[in-house]
Parts: structure tokens; sequence; C-alpha cells
């Protein structure tokens, strides 16, 4: 006798839902999808102890007959497609048939819809065998209802998680759903308290708000881009906002929330520079894509897709931000905390501030060189920069405190500058511009340098000498692992050069080929933080107003090259409200 025989469909639905139902969002997930496949206007999502006792799902959309209720617990039952061709043009949300059946197979489920609002139809199953089914009154739309999810599954069932992280990953998902179809009104309520409760307003800042907060809505840029096939909407927070993690960075291709690493990573390089390095910034990428070329059908739980011409998609998605952030004022505001009606609390603040000694008679450092000795000698020379070319709004320069931080003023307030930040953003876009010239100025050096690799770092060097002959850098094998050194960019040290040969390997390593624009990135930000101005070191007069100057003319003179601010802006109001002038 053979040892093959065919599964049963109750133990191919239980294999399924491995795959389709991992715990109590994907249920809600697909439950929701079918929701909004069904034109609901209004999704209403009723949880007992964070999904894992019971999750109801209510809408108020089209509704199904009683034959299609019963169909519907049938594996690969779908409404959504017929046919091949429909499947490399799908629109919908669900179309595999496999997720009621799945759910089914591991819980308690019932099914009650009606498409008129009088009469309904009602079917439950239990570990995907019919129980119970028959007609029942109804509002108009469809009520899903699932207990006990894994109950007859020990195995799935130990690996979920406490009540509150299955919430949490709950809230999480409804967010996204939220974020993708700002037109549906969605409410979360978990043990009858309210989680999530949007307006259905279909405006940018009033979903944010009501997902993230006030402050984020007022930091919020939109921009859009249009390529072949393609049309892109971005929400971008100002970077002044920012988290510790990727969370945040969401994707909508077609009204469907994904994950694409590509792509996520495409968006924070858009932020490159504005942000900390190790933050995340929060932005929405909506894609509106010609169905044929995309593919959605890769993955169970439909939550990663393919793309056609993604390459393209990655380099308009950073330009387009960066752009974006480009034309955005971006000078954070900050708001100290003050006490009020004590006293103390003030004094204390005050003097808790570093003693640092305070030079009556400021005078160049060493380590200013790059604007004492060689820039800023020209600068009373050079007409003053034109007001439409700044990015920094117009101030008057009042002191220096702690040798560190530059004190403006304007109507507006009271702005503090970082004078390392500001020096390095400076630097930084000088340097990057320069490492991007085709035609690298050179030096050929007197003496060869020599350096030995080992043999696998000897083979990538060997490969991709003419990728560093455009950097500049003219290195020839002499042996199987040793190299010489005949030129150097004119912008290289070259007590820096082994370093700076190293960091470029390890790029052809990691990529397999270099990547001239991360590559002027990393150096440009390496060499605008040795050769900067450093703090605790008193400027001039001349040199300060060239610092403002040249950092007014900078692309994004808000941040340095690692995303810390150059500049911060106390507001009048505020002030006030510190020295209790004014009241809130």
């Amino acid at each position: 006798m053979g040892k093959i025989a065919k599964m049963t469909p109750k133990l191919a639905n239980m294999i399924a839902a491995g795959e389709v139902v991992e715990k109590p969002s994907s249920v809600v997930k697909e439950l929701v999808e079918n929701s909004i496949d069904a034109n609901a206007k209004h999704i209403r999502i009723y949880l007992l102890d964070g999904g894992l006792k019971e999750i109801k799902i209510v809408d108020d959309g089209e509704g199904m007959d009683e034959e299609d209720v019963r169909l519907a617990f049938l594996p690969h039952a779908t409404s959504k497609i017929k046919s091949e061709y429909d499947l490399t043009r799908i629109l919908s949300l669900g179309f595999r048939g496999e997720a009621i059946a799945s759910i089914a197979a591991v819980s308690k489920m019932q099914i009650l819809s009606s498409q008129d609002g009088v009469g309904g139809y009602q079917v439950t199953y239990q570990a995907g065998s019919l129980i119970a089914n028959g007609k029942a009154s109804a509002n108009k739309g469809t009520t899903v209802i699932v207990k006990n999810l894994f109950f007859n599954t020990p195995a799935r069932l130990k690996y979920l998680k406490s009540a509150k992280s299955e919430l949490a990953s709950i809230t999480y998902l409804m967010d996204r759903m939220a974020i993708a179809h700002p037109s549906i009104r969605f409410t979360v309520v978990n043990d009858n308290k309210t989680y999530l409760s949007t307006t259905a307003s279909n405006k940018a800042e009033a979903l944010m708000g009501e997902i993230y907060g006030l402050e984020v809505a007022k930091s919020l840029i939109e921009t859009r881009f249009c390529m072949d096939g393609v049309l892109g909407r971005i929400l971008l927070v100002k970077p002044e906002i920012y988290r510790a993690n990727k969370l945040e960075i969401t994707l909508i291709v077609n009204g469907r929330y994904v994950k694409n690493y590509a792509i996520t990573n495409a968006i924070i390089a858009g932020y490159s520079t504005y942000i900390p390095i190790g933050k995340y910034p929060i932005a929405v990428l909506y894609l509106e894509i010609d169905p044929i070329q995309i593919d959605v059908n890769i993955h169970p739980a439909k939550t990663e897709i393919k793309i056609s011409n993604q390459e393209e998609i990655l380099k308009i998605v950073i330009d387009t931000i960066s752009k974006a952030l480009k034309q955005a004022s971006l000078i954070p505001t900050r708001s100290i905390p003050v006490q009020n009606n004590t006293m103390g609390y003030r004094q204390e603040t005050i003097f808790a501030l570093p003693r640092t000694r305070i030079s009556s008679e400021p005078k160049l450092s060493e380590e200013a060189a790059p604007y004492a000795r060689e820039e800023l000698g020209a600068v009373e020379e050079e007409a003053k920069p034109k007001v439409s070319e700044q990015r920094l709004p117009q101030m008057e320069y009042v002191g220096q405190a702690f040798g560190t931080y530059l004190l403006f003023q304007n109507e507006k307030g009271l702005y503090l500058m970082d004078q390392h930040a500001a020096a390095e953003r400076i630097n930084y876009e000088k340097y990057y511009e320069l490492l991007g010239n085709p035609q690298q100025p050179t030096s050929e050096l007197l003496f060869p340098l020599s350096y030995t690799f080992t043999r696998s770092e000897a083979l990538y060097l060997e490969e991709h000498i003419e990728d560093l002959r455009k950097l500049g850098f003219e290195v020839e094998p002499i042996g199987n692992e040793d190299f010489a050194l005949r030129r150097v960019p004119l912008w290289a040290k070259l007590e820096n050069a082994e370093d700076i040969l190293y960091q470029i390997l390890k790029l052809f390593i990691e990529n397999k080929k270099i990547d001239v624009i991360a590559f002027r990135d990393k150096i440009a930000k390496q060499i605008s933080c040795k050769g900067s101005i450093k703090a605790n070191h008193a400027l001039n007069r001349i040199e300060i107003d060239a610092l403002y100057e040249q950092l007014s003319l900078c692309k994004n003179p808000f941040t340095c090259p690692h995303g810390r601010p150059t500049i911060i802006h106390f507001t009048i109001a505020e002030l006030e409200r510190m020295f209790e002038r004014i009241q809130s």
C-alpha cells in the first residue's frame, strides 16, 4: 500500500491557518480587508482580552445573501477573481479565499450578514465543522465573531503573547488600515475601552492627528510625484519629530498596507542628514500602480509585493523627499517646562548650567582654520548673499554662550546656533559637491604608498580599480595581495589615505559594487566633522557673520550631517511664559 494519502479538507485548512493566521491581528487583518472590499463606510472592531477570547468585526458594507454566507466558509471560495486574467489585475484586498476557512478551522466562528437590513442569514462553524445555520434579523452589512482562537491547536496557542501585546499588534495594524483608507471610519474597542476612533474626514492632517497627536499633525509636509504607470503621494513629518525604530514608516500600495525593505530604506535615505543617526522618521508613502506592474500573490498574508519598476521608484522617492525637506522651514522650536510660582526651581535651572569660563576677548582657535584663514578673510570683500537665496530668516547677532552657542534674535524670538553643527553642515555640503565632480582634482604622490591586503580583499580591489579612479584614487597591483597608491584626490589627507581605502573596500565587500552617492555622503561627513569649528572655542564677529551667511546658503541649513539641529528657536511667547510675564 502506498504511503501518500490526500489530506482531509479539515486538516488542510488547519495547516493553511498556520500560514494565514498567526495571531489575533492576522484575523483582524483578513476580516477588515473583507469589510473594505464590501465598500463599508464604518468598520468596528470589538475585542475581549486583546482578541485572545473574542474578536468581533461589524461593518455596514454590501452584505451577503444566504448562498454566499454558506460558500464563504469553503476553502478557496472567493468573489474577487474568476480567471488567470484577474490574477494579474488584482485591485481587491482579499482574493485567495483561504482566510475564512482557515480561521474557522482553529476557532469558533460565526458570520451574520444582510443585504437589506431586514432579513439576514447566520452560519456558525467550530474547529472547521458546521454546527449551526439559519435565518436571522440583522442590520445591513456583515458581523463576524471569532472566539477562542487556536483552542484546538495547543502548539500554536502557546506562542500567543500577552493580551496587551496582542492588543498592541492589533492597534498598530488598525492605524495602518486607517492611514490606507482615510475615507472609512474605524473604531477599535477592547474590553469596553476605545483605542482608536477615526472620523473618515479624508484629510491628511486630521487623520495623522487622530493617530499620532496634534504635534505630528502640525508638522506635516505633503508632496507628490508622477512617473510612468505610478502616482505617488508622500506625507512627511518634519524631522524634529522622529522615532527610535522604522515602525512608523508606512507604505500603502493601491490601498493595501504592505512591507517593502527597499522602499522603506529609500524613505529613510530621503531624510538623510535631517535626522540623528539611529533615529527614523514618521512618513507615509501612497503608491497607485498599474496592477499589471505588481504581484501581490507572493505571500500567504499578502503583506509583501513585487514591483516591476522598483529601482525607478526608489530613486524618485529619495529625490522627492529630499526636495520637499529642502523647501520646508525646519528650524525646531524648543519648549522648556517651567514650574510656576517656584523661584527656587528657576534658580536651580540657572545654576545647573555648565560653569564654562567665557573669554572677554574671543580669539581665533586653531580648530577654526577653515573659516579663519582660508575663507573668512574674503567674506567682507564678497557681496552679501541675496535674501531670496537664504534658507534662514534674517537675524541679528546678540551674543555667544560657553564658546559654543551663538545667540541671534528677530521679531519672532530668540535663536541659538550650535557653531560646531553649523560648521559641519557648511563643510559637508562643500565636500559633498566636490566629491561629485566627475573630474576629480588629484595629486600624484612623489613616493607611492604600498599596502598589503588579504587575497579576497585584493580581488575586490582589482575588480573596482576603475571605480577608485573615478573617486580620485589611482591604485595599481604590484603583486598578488600588494597595491601601490600613486594618486589621491585633493580632498583626501595623506595620513588618512589608508583608512579611506579600507572604507571603500568595505563598501565593495558589502555591496559587491560601489555606491558612489553613499560613499560621497560617508566621506563628506567624516572630513566635515574633523575639519569644523569645535565646541568651547570662542569666535570673533567676522567668523560669526561668515558662519551665519554660509549656513544660510546651505541646501539644508537646519541640521548637521548627522541629523542634529544646527539652530533652535524660542518664541517670544515661550520666553515670556518662562519668566511668567504671561500665564498659560
